[in-house]
Order: structure tokens, then sequence, then C-alpha cells
């Protein structure tokens, strides 16, 4: 997909106008020129035309058409709450513009007005609202693991059902919709609506001056030529740390080879090919956490996080001060992080950086495991879901399914455009390492749904360094099957 949308970053223009015409000859490597274009200047690269949703024309005679968002009133919180659904006008922010120029399409192709509400009580409206069998809002923007309770409770439709909903469509994101899938029914997914989803999906950046400073291995080449993993990563990380300050003790002032959060844990574990449940060939989740692949993954994850090297923020940090994550931050930007594992929006905090960093997938196993694995973090991460209430089940699925096709087209690009040139990269190479951080994404549906509440408890244990994954397992296994056999129940039961 992101292959195709930067040769769509030609058709962007950061201004207060970003969807007009563009050349973009003379610009390097096919990124737009705001300047403009001479007449000796090489053609433009052909944009590809849009992939057209197969929706009747309709009139919904000025219908509001609303969103339920979350909405976590901390100002900790402030980035992780949905800036992809509602704006009130364009500001000039590309982002912010390519909401609304989407928001303008749909509103005026079916004659509706595109409203959110975005209480701190939200999930508390939103069980009202069902309880009552009020028609109030036509979608649920919720947390990742938020809508498990409303499927439970038969209080959201199944979009494999939902008319004009075509979940085979490229706008619709399809790890997402294979691993969230139950028994062959969905009731929430994902899809290029949703740029929230992009900011949590978990990465690594580099500091280029170090790698030069000691001779290192080129990153993207290590990515490209299949060597990018977890033990090569240990291996370039081992000699970095050191002292910095003299005072004999290793802490937060020091230099060190990979910095994390003990999110890192899984986010690692999933990148080297295991996950806590999967799915059999019926669609039923299936505890998947004790095969050896997965026990040898999360043992990789902690051979690095454990290392000599590796610096743990919440380990090390958590309790002591209050603003944990600016001290890595400030580690990194200093030049005392070789390796530092992040959400991709934590990217835009780099924008000053004195020294040069990259952006790189998160390690994989070995060198014979073919893809790398990006988790999209459970805790930070949205889906969406269509209550019952709905009195009009046609126009719902009509209005979510033009929405994430227009987006496809204007708000994805944007944020591409945004990642590529502003925020996320500062070289070529960056770009084909967003290609292949957005293409393999991991939505893990045994973190998800925290079957036996493993999810939480190996994050946890990186708190200690404990890494006794056998006893981990052998507590937990029992109720995470139970858990697991509770779902697959209820499912089997809902109405088709």
């Amino acid at each position: 997909m992101y292959n195709y949308l930067k040769r769509l970053l030609c058709v962007l223009l950061a201004a207060s106008s970003i969807f007009c015409a563009v050349s973009c000859a003379g610009a390097a490597d096919g990124i737009p020129d705001d300047t403009g274009a001479s007449d000796t200047e090489t053609p433009a690269e052909t944009t590809p035309a849009e992939l057209q949703p197969d929706l009747p024309e309709s009139d919904f005679e000025e219908y509001t058409f609303t969103f339920l968002c979350r909405y976590i009133d901390d100002p900790h919180w402030a980035p992780w709450n949905p800036r992809d659904i509602f704006v009130e006008g364009q500001n000039g922010e590309v982002i912010n513009d390519s909401v609304y120029t989407r928001n303008r399409f749909v509103e005026e192709t079916y004659n509706i007005n595109i409203e959110h509400y975005s209480p701190t009580d939200y999930v508390s409206v939103f069980n009202k609202t069902l309880s009552a069998g009020d028609d109030v809002y036509d979608v649920y923007y919720a947390g990742t693991g938020e809508l498990i309770n409303a499927a439970y409770s038969t209080r959201l439709n199944d979009l494999m059902q939902m008319p004009y909903i075509d979940l085979e469509k490229p706008w619709w994101n399809q790890n997402a919709v294979n691993a969230l899938s139950v028994g062959g029914k969905l009731y929430f997914a994902v899809s290029d609506i949703m740029i929230m989803n992009n900011d949590c999906t978990s990465a690594i950046v580099f500091n280029k001056r170090l790698i030069e400073d000691n001779n290192l291995p080129d990153p993207y080449g290590m990515v490209t030529g299949g060597s990018w993993t977890i033990d090569n990563v240990i291996g370039i990380c081992k000699d970095i740390a050191r002292d910095v300050d003299g005072n004999s003790i290793m802490d937060y002032n020091d230099m060190y080879g990979f910095v994390c959060y003990r999110d890192a844990s899984l986010s690692i574990m999933h990148s080297a090919g295991g996950r806590i449940a999967e799915k059999d060939s019926d669609d039923y989740p299936v505890l998947t956490l004790n095969s050896e692949r997965a026990f040898a993954a999360l043992d990789k994850a902690f051979d690095l996080m454990y290392s000599d090297g590796s610096f743990n923020v919440h380990k090390e940090l958590e309790g002591k001060f209050p603003a944990i994550y600016e001290i890595t931050e400030r580690m990194f930007m200093e030049n005392r992080s070789l390796l530092y594992w992040i959400l991709l929006h934590d990217i835009e905090k780099f924008r000053d950086m004195e020294a040069d960093f990259g952006i790189l997938p998160i390690p994989k196993y070995d060198e014979e495991q073919e893809d790398y694995g990006c988790t999209v973090n459970q805790y930070h991460g949205y889906t969406m879901g269509v209550p019952v209430t709905v009195a009009d089940r046609g126009r719902a699925g009509i209005i979510l399914e033009a929405l994430s096709a227009k987006s496809r087209y204007t708000l994805q690009p944007a944020y591409y455009d945004i990642a590529l040139q502003r925020k996320f990269t500062r070289d070529d190479s960056s770009a084909e390492m967003l290609d292949i951080i957005f293409n393999s994404t991991v939505y893990d549906i045994g973190a998800i749904y925290n079957f036996g509440d493993f999810s939480w408890q190996i994050i946890y244990m990186t708190m200690t360094k404990n890494r006794d994954i056998a006893s981990l397992y052998s507590r937990l296994e029992k109720s995470a099957l139970n858990a697991i056999e509770k779902t697959a129940d209820t499912y089997r039961k809902l109405e088709d």
C-alpha cells in the first residue's frame, strides 16, 4: 500500500489547499517542489486513478452521521486522542486539512453532516445509549480492545454482514481483518479512516552519528539484506554502553546501545514470529504462546532487553521521576542511545535533534525468517464498530465505506507525506523502511483479548528481568484456555 502512497505524494501540497494539482518535476525522489516546475524539467510520475467503492448514489437529506470517540482527559494522553475523525475547518496543517477535505467530499456526495462526540465518560455514554436503544451514534471509535464486551453482548453489527461494506477492499486493513475476526464474524475493524494506528505502530530509531563513530554496519543494509536480527542487534549494541559521567554507576546519564520501554517485550516477540494466540481453520482463537517458536521469540526479546547494553525506562525510572519518557527522549537526542524503541508518533519529538537519525523495523528472529513484524500497540490503538441501535444499516455502511475509500487517497497520503518529509525521516532510505513497517503491522488476537492476562504479564516480566517463560505459562495457561473457550462459545451463539 505505501509504495502506492508514495506516488500519490505528487498531488499533495503542504499549504492551505493540499489537494491542488501540482507538478512534481524537478523534485528530488518524486517529492513535490513547492516552488513550481520549469518547462525543461522531467514530467511528473502518473498518479494512479482512485479505486472507487461500489456504492449507490444516495441523498440522506442532511442526516447527521455521528462518531462516538474515545477521549482521555490527560495531558500525557493528548497525542493519542483521535485527530482523524473530525475537524472544525481548514487551518493549513496537512492532517487537519486532509480530514476536512475528506469529510466535506463525503458530506457533499451524500448530503450529510459528519459530527463527533468525545466525552471523557465515553464508555458509559456508549453503554447507556445502547441500553436505552437510542439511535444516536453511527460509529463507535474506541480503543483496540474496548469493543470486545460490546461484541460479546450483541451490541455491535457484524461488519461481515453490513450492507455496502467490502472488507476485501484495500482501504480495510487486511492484517487487522484477519486477526480480529472470530468464527467468520467481525464486530470491530481498522480502515484508512484511521491514522492513530499508524502513530502507535512500533519501530526503532537509530543515531547515525553513533553508527559512524563506532564503525558499525549500516542498519539500512542489514534490514534490506535480511540480517537485521535480534542477535545481530545485540552484537552492535554490546560495546556501546559506557559510564559517561564517570561515577561508576550506570544510569540514565550514561550511554546505551538499546533504550526501550517495557512494551518492547511483546513487540520484539511479535517481530520474531511469536504470538499469544492465532486462529484455527474455523477462524477461532487458539493459544499458541506454548509453541516452540513463541517461547524462543520471547526468550530472544529478553536477550535484547536484558543485555548489559540495554536500558528499560520503566524498570529503571518508573516511580522515580514524573516524566520518564522525556528522560529517554533526551538520551537519544543527546547521542547517548544508539537504538531507541518507539511508537511512530514519538518521532516528531526529534525534529530539532542535531545528529541525523534513521528509522527501522523491529528486528527478526533470524535470517531465515522472511518478514518483519511491527506491533500496533493495543493500549494506544483504535478500532471501529457499528452499534446495533443504528436504524439504517445501509446508510451506515455506505458512509463508512465512502469515508474509508476516500481516506485512502486523502488522509493516508497526507499522513505519509508528514512521516516521509517532515517528521519521521531525514533520508530516502527511511521511506523504504516505512514501507516495511506499515506492510508488516501485527495485531495479535491473544494480546488484544488479553487471554489469561498474558499480554500484560509478558510486559511486566521485564520490570524484574524475569525470563522464566515456562513458569509464567504454567501459571496462566488454564485461565487463558478458559477465556478462549468462553470467547469461542460466545461467538458461536451470536445471531447471524
